[in-house]
């Protein structure tokens, strides 16, 4: 049987798409690469959480928004600092489990107020986010210079250079990603079951989980009878940059046809 698993997008946009999700991130003062230093987590780092991460279109630095009383610990000059964010599912069943974590390593720097309120709009013109009308007031934008990047998956642990992190972009479908896990995820829709009788014969008695949506292909999850829970990925035949390919590559997977009667049957 020829193997379903398939092409995955690289490391740097599959950590783009989580940093631009940024469904749980937590900003570590005070950290160091040098050993014998503070560590992340440690008494005296302050631990701030991170509301939106933004990276700078063609560069490594990431824009942060955190509270506005946490930027009395960032020194003039900046300080050493690590960035965790946790990509969790965003919609469907699974929703809130962790898929990923990347941790960034770098230097934080505080904007002046001017700087902070002319990138909040260019920021908002590329991510329209409600973290960023408290920008200036009750939060601060500040500024990561990445040093190093760390993703971690089910793939392990791969090192990312902030060179390859600027170059590369967020997978086109990481805003409805969330939309189309809620939709597809229903139990009245069936799509998902069909997708799942691609890797194995008949369907588990617990429903499958569709967890990943992107540009590539789907990850599914599928849990057996005693209960242990594995993870199946599927390749679209080609790669899609529209919703409508989406739509197209979905449909395919399912054993539909190319062109349905229903052209909104598969849109959330």
């Amino acid at each position: 049987m020829r193997s379903l698993v398939g092409p995955v997008p690289e490391p740097a946009e599959r950590a783009d798409s989580a940093l631009r999700r940024c469904p749980r991130a937590t900003l570590s003062l005070g950290t160091s690469p040098s050993p014998g230093t503070v560590a992340a987590g440690s008494a005296d780092t302050a631990t701030p959480p991170v509301a939106l991460v933004h990276r700078t279109p063609g560069t490594a630095d990431l824009g942060l928004v955190i509270p506005m009383a946490d930027t009395a610990a960032i020194p003039f000059g900046g300080v050493h600092a690590r960035l965790e964010v946790i990509d969790e599912i965003l919609g469907g069943a699974a929703r809130g489990r962790c898929r990923r974590l990347v941790v960034v390593d770098g230097r934080v720097e505080q904007l002046g107020t001017r700087a902070q309120r002319v990138a909040v709009g260019h920021i908002a013109r590329d991510l329209p986010d409600s973290a960023l009308l408290g920008v200036g007031s009750d939060s601060a934008l500040v500024r990561l210079r990445a040093d190093t990047i760390l993703l971690t998956d089910d793939s392990g642990v791969t090192a990312i250079t902030p060179d390859d992190l600027a170059t590369s972009g967020p997978d086109p479908f990481t805003d409805l990603e969330g939309h189309w896990l809620d939709h597809l995820n229903d139990p009245r829709c069936q799509v998902v079951p069909r997708l799942a009788l691609r890797v194995c014969r008949c369907l588990p008695s617990e429903r499958p989980l569709l967890i990943g949506i992107d540009r590539a292909g789907v990850d599914l999850e599928l849990t057996d009878r005693e209960g242990r829970a594995r993870r199946e990925r599927l390749p679209f035949a080609e790669a899609c940059t529209s919703v409508t390919e989406l739509g197209t590559q979905l449909r395919l997977l399912a054993g539909g046809a190319r062109y349905p009667q229903d052209r909104a049957a598969l849109r959330p």
